[in-house]
C-alpha cells in the first residue's frame, strides 16, 4: 500500500506530526513497535506529563545545551503558547506552576496521550501497532518499509520519530539510529542525559533526601572547566541529583570532578571574609552554633565537619586557621569525583543522536536523502528538565509537517 508519509514511532513527535498531516487529507501511516502508543510519554513527569514550559520562548534557547541554535526555527514556528492552545482546544485544561512547568490539570499523562490519539483518530491516521520496522530502503524517490510481521509499505516521505535510548523498556532502544545509518546518516554517540550521578565520596549517604534550593556546580574535565550552572541540588543514597545535576549530566563523564558552592551566590572570597571578620568575635561559641549564620542545614554542616575531622562542638576561638580555611573551601568548592553517570534505564533523555549537520533545521529534512525527515529525540538534541524535551518534539514535528505539506502542494 502506498502512503504520502510513513511515520515511525508513536511517541509525542510521531503522534503530533501524524495528525497534522492527516488533517491535510494526506494519507499517513504510523508504525509503532509496541502494543500501545506513548509508553515513554506516560512516564514523563512521574506520570503527570510536564508537556511544556510557560517561560518566554527566548529562555528556551538556554535550555538545550550546545544545540539550541538548531531548534530556533522550530521553537519559534510552533512555540509553547501554541502548544498549550493545542491541548486546550483538545479539551485538556492545564496548570502553570510557579516554576513555569505546565501540567494537565488532572496531573495525568494519559490525558495528554489520549488527546493526541483522539486527534489522530479524528483525522484518519492509519496506526499499526506491534509493527517493528526492520528496514527502510529508497529507490527512485520511493521508500520501502519492511516490518517484523513481513509487511511491506511504500511512501513518498519517511519521518523517523523513534526517540533516543532512555527508558529502553518502553521500546526506546535506539532503533532510529540504525535506520538513520542505513540511510547514510552519521550518529553522535548516544549518552544518558537528565540523570543522577554516582560519586566516589560516600560521606553524604546519610543525607539522602536533603535538598538545596540553589547551588552552583562547576564541572571539570582533566582540570579544565566545562561549565558552571546554578539550580537546585538533591543528595541521594548513591550520590547527587536535582535540577543542577540533571541539567548538566549531558556534559559529565566518569572521572570528572564536580565542585559545588553550597552558599551560592556568595563566593569563596566573600565567605572567607565573613569567617575572618566574625569568627574571632564568636570565640566562645561552638563551631556548629556559628555555622547557623550561614543558613545551611545542621546535618550538612555536621557532615562536612566530620569529613574534615573537625569537631563541630569545638569553640571558635580554638579552631585552627587551616581548619577554618578548609571549611570555607568545602562550603564553596566541595569536590566530588564522578564515579558513574546514571544509565539509560534511569535517564529521562538521551544526549547524542542523528548528526545535526546532516539535517536541515528549517524543515527537519535530511540533507543527504530527499523525503527523509527526523523529529524529536532521535536528533542530537536534549533539553533541560521542565518540559523542554516534549516541546522540542512537538516543535520539530510541526516544522516537519509544514515542510511536507508545502512539498505536497507543488
Amino acid at each position: 500500500m502506498h502512503y504520502n508519509t510513513i511515520v515511525i514511532g508513536a511517541g509525542p513527535a510521531g503522534l503530533f506530526i501524524s495528525q497534522l498531516l492527516a488533517k491535510q487529507n494526506l494519507k499517513v501511516l504510523l508504525l509503532e513497535r509496541n502494543a500501545k502508543a506513548g509508553k515513554k510519554l506516560l512516564l514523563s513527569g512521574s506520570g503527570q506529563c510536564n508537556f511544556t514550559h510557560a517561560g518566554p520562548i527566548s529562555h528556551f534557547f538556554e535550555c538545550y545545551g550546545d544545540h539550541a541554535k538548531f531548534l530556533k526555527k522550530a521553537l519559534t514556528t510552533f512555540n509553547n503558547k501554541m502548544c498549550m492552545d493545542f491541548f486546550e482546544k483538545s479539551g485538556i485544561a492545564y496548570h502553570i506552576y510557579p516554576n513555569g512547568k505546565v501540567f494537565p490539570k488532572s496531573m495525568k499523562s494519559e490525558d495528554v496521550l489520549n488527546a493526541l490519539l483522539v486527534s489522530c483518530q479524528l483525522s484518519n491516521v492509519d496506526i499499526r501497532y506491534n509493527s517493528l520496522v526492520e528496514d527502510v530502503t529508497v529507490y527512485d524517490t520511493i521508500f520501502t518499509v519492511e516490518t517484523n510481521d513481513n509487511k511491506r509499505y511504500f511512501s513518498d516521505n519517511i519521518v523517523i520519530a523513534t526517540g533516543g535510548k532512555s527508558y529502553p523498556k518502553t521500546g526506546s532502544d535506539g532503533i532510529g539510529y540504525s535506520l538513520a545509518q542505513r540511510l547514510g546518516h552519521g550518529i553522535v554517540e548516544p549518552r544518558p542525559a537528565l540523570t543522577d550521578v554516582r560519586v566516589k565520596d560516600k560521606s553524604f549517604v546519610g543525607l539522602s533526601g536533603l535538598s538545596f534550593e540553589q547551588v552552583e556546580i562547576t564541572i571539570w574535565h582533566n582540570h579544565k572547566k566545562v561549565i558552571a550552572y546554578q539550580d537546585g541540588l538533591l543528595f541521594t543514597h548513591k550520590g547527587l541529583s536535582g535540577p543542577a545535576i540533571l541539567n548538566t549530566s549531558r556534559w559529565m563523564r566518569k572521572g570528572d570532578c564536580i565542585t559545588i558552592n553550597f552558599l551560592y551566590p556568595k563566593t569563596y572570597e566573600e565567605v572567607k571574609a565573613f569567617f575572618t571578620n566574625h569568627l574571632s568575635e564568636s570565640g566562645k561559641e561552638e563551631l556548629i552554633t556559628f555555622l547557623k549564620r550561614l543558613n545551611l542545614p545542621k546535618s550538612f554542616c555536621v557532615t562536612v565537619c566530620n569529613h574534615l575531622q573537625a569537631d563541630p562542638h569545638i569553640l571558635c576561638a580554638k579552631l585552627p586557621r587551616k581548619m577554618r580555611e578548609e571549611i570555607v573551601q568545602y562550603f564553596t568548592k566541595f569536590p566530588f569525583e564522578v564515579e558513574a553517570v546514571g544509565g539509560f534505564h534511569m535517564a529521562m533523555a538521551t544526549s547524542g543522536g542523528v548528526w545535526l549537520k546532516e539535517v536541515n533545521p528549517s524543515t527537519m529534512e535530511s540533507r543527504k536523502q530527499k523525503g527523509l525527515y527526523f523529529v524529536g529525540e532521535v536528533l542530537d538534541i536534549d533539553g533541560n528538565t521542565g518540559g523542554y524535551n516534549i516541546q522540542a518534539a512537538f516543535s520539530t514535528a510541526y516544522l516537519c509537517a509544514e515542510s511536507i505539506k508545502e512539498k505536497t502542494k507543488k
